[in-house]
């Protein structure tokens, strides 16, 4: 039991890094409500395996939020399944890992100058947080 969970935990940290699919339906967050949020935002992940730094683009997309994921060797995602909950911007994408798609729930929270990152994989059977400052 304890190696089949490392062995999840290893593959949800290499698919982060994997490739992209479709990002899902469009956002529901006005652009002027998430004022805050927008910007070039560099985050460190705290993964098993060490920290994975990731840049997350939040932008104005025709009145709405959208977001560009990047980092990793998979290359960028665009997301536009953009949701708020309470005072956190929610990201809903999937990612392709080795022929499936993964769901993924990305949740930011401002603390000041400092965003704050928890993401979700599977519905739950992995999760990591991290922060990160505005560039």
């Amino acid at each position: 039991m304890m190696m089949r969970r490392q062995i999840v935990m290893a593959a949800a940290v290499v698919l982060l890094a994997a490739g992209s699919v479709a990002a899902g339906q469009a956002s529901s967050v006005d652009a002027g409500d998430a004022s805050a949020f927008m910007g070039t935002w560099v985050l460190t992940m705290e993964t098993p395996r060490g920290s994975n730094e990731q840049t997350v683009v939040v932008r104005d997309e025709d009145g709405k939020v959208a977001a560009r994921l990047e980092g990793g060797r998979g290359g960028a995602i665009d997301i536009t399944d953009v949701a708020k909950d309470a005072e956190s911007l929610v990201l809903t994408f999937a990612r392709n890992f080795q022929g499936n798609d993964v769901s993924i729930v990305l949740t930011l929270s401002l603390d000041g100058d400092t965003m704050n990152a928890t993401q979700d994989i599977n519905d739950g059977m992995f999760s990591m947080t991290g922060s990160g400052k505005k560039q």
